[in-house]
């Protein structure tokens, strides 16, 4: 199964999608002012024009020339970003929601990367080639991911060494999803791909436009958010934290890797063939055939999934607490959504013959410790959730934001 390590845009999409992202409409009516202003963190004076915004929704603005900034956004618990060019990122969690004090943001500066002084320099044709794998491990090859233009590759560091890939954004990374009508501004902390293990993760932070168009292109929009929605792991997080999986169409059941009991041990393998060799000069060996019958079984899988049959209820493995949600889990969670169907696009990226067979997109839930979801669908600690399958192979391309609302 193809992995991707949570992230905050997930949503690795890490992810992440991983992701690389939710609740009811009522719990999201309130609005309230977010106040303050940006300083330096040594000299204490005023940073002009720095980028403010909450993580994966569509709210932002920019601070004035003395710093400040004033955001009016949706009560609950946010990631608010502040970005400036030669300045660390600032990622600031809380509970956005009553009374708020007037916030002081201290950004510390960015020691000088040798390797961003080379961003506007002439690139290789390796850079070139390694843009593109970025592209499709990060945007992913689904009909809308398709459809995406990264519009600035040249703030993107990209670093190959042997079998893993590195890329980092300097500024933000602009990326137009045409199908999705969205534009992203995308700041990307860190990709990271091992082209040996097939694992990648991806953390960033992505603030959404939606883009302009004629009525033909915002149904064409809305119709297509509404299905990449459905199914979703931000269409699943949402369902948990209202209690209505079942009603939505998901399938929640247990699963365990265990040992292949139709695979010989690598030790049996080794003593068959061993045995086969010996044999191999002998004009007949009634043993001949049983050795190879072990030998042709060292191509399975010496790990399979075991699913349990039956469907779990919420409470088996998450609970929900004050309009908070815990998962709480051993081994890992496989999630059918019986109201969709696999894209062509998914069959086509595995192998012939090594497909998974449901007709049903099926994804995988995997923690390293017991993740917390809030009301606004934001985790709080992401980088312990893994998501595979379905989910894994949906990346940015697919993508909307957190705040994202399903038509009536």
């Amino acid at each position: 199964m193809a992995t991707i390590k949570m992230a905050a845009t997930i949503s690795l999409g890490l992810l992440l999608l991983l992701l690389g992202s939710s609740l009811s409409i009522p719990l999201m009516a309130q609005k309230i002012k977010v106040e303050g202003r940006v300083v330096d963190e040594e000299t204490n004076l005023p940073l002009p024009f720095v980028t403010v915004f909450v993580n994966n929704t569509a709210e932002g603005t920019v601070a004035d020339e003395n710093g400040k900034f004033d955001l009016e956004m949706e009560a609950g618990h946010y990631e608010l970003i502040l970005s400036l060019v030669g300045y660390e990122n600032l990622v600031y969690s809380a509970d956005f929601s009553g009374d708020l004090p007037r916030f002081v943001f201290e950004m510390a500066q960015k020691p000088i990367d040798l390797n961003e002084l080379q961003v506007d320099g002439e690139r290789s044709p390796e850079w070139y080639e390694n843009l593109k794998l970025f592209e499709y491990h990060f945007l992913g090859n689904s009909r809308f991911a398709t459809s995406c233009n990264i519009i600035n590759p040249e703030v993107l560091v990209i670093d190959f060494d042997q079998s893993l890939l590195k890329v980092y954004s300097t500024d933000f990374l602009i990326i137009e999803n045409h199908a999705l009508g969205y534009r992203i501004d995308y700041l990307l902390n860190s990709f990271e791909l091992d082209t040996e293990k097939k694992i990648f993760h991806y953390l960033g932070y992505p603030r959404y436009t939606e883009m302009d168009g004629g009525k033909i292109k915002q149904r064409r929009w809305k119709r297509n958010r509404s299905s990449a929605y459905r199914g979703s792991w931000l269409h699943f997080k949402r369902s948990l934290l209202e209690s209505t999986t079942d009603m939505e169409g998901f399938e929640v059941r247990k699963m365990k890797q265990v040992p292949n009991p139709e695979r010989p041990s690598d030790r049996s393998i080794l003593e068959a063939k061993q045995q086969l060799k010996n044999t191999k000069d002998l004009p007949y060996s009634i043993f001949r055939d049983s050795l190879s019958a072990i030998v042709s079984k060292e191509s399975l899988p010496k790990i399979i999934d075991k699913v349990e049959p039956d469907p779990l209820k919420e409470s088996e493995y998450s609970s929900v607490t004050d309009g908070e949600l815990t998962l709480k889990f051993d081994d890992f969670l496989q999630i059918t959504f019986t109201r969709g169907k696999v894209s062509r696009e998914f069959i086509h990226s595995f192998v012939p013959g090594k497909a998974p067979r449901s007709p049903y997109p099926v994804s995988f839930l995997r923690q390293t410790a017991p993740v917390s979801i809030y009301p606004t669908g934001l985790e709080a600690n992401p980088l312990s959730l893994y998501l595979e399958g379905y989910w894994s192979w949906q990346r940015m391309g697919d993508d909307l934001p957190m705040d994202y609302k399903l038509p009536e």
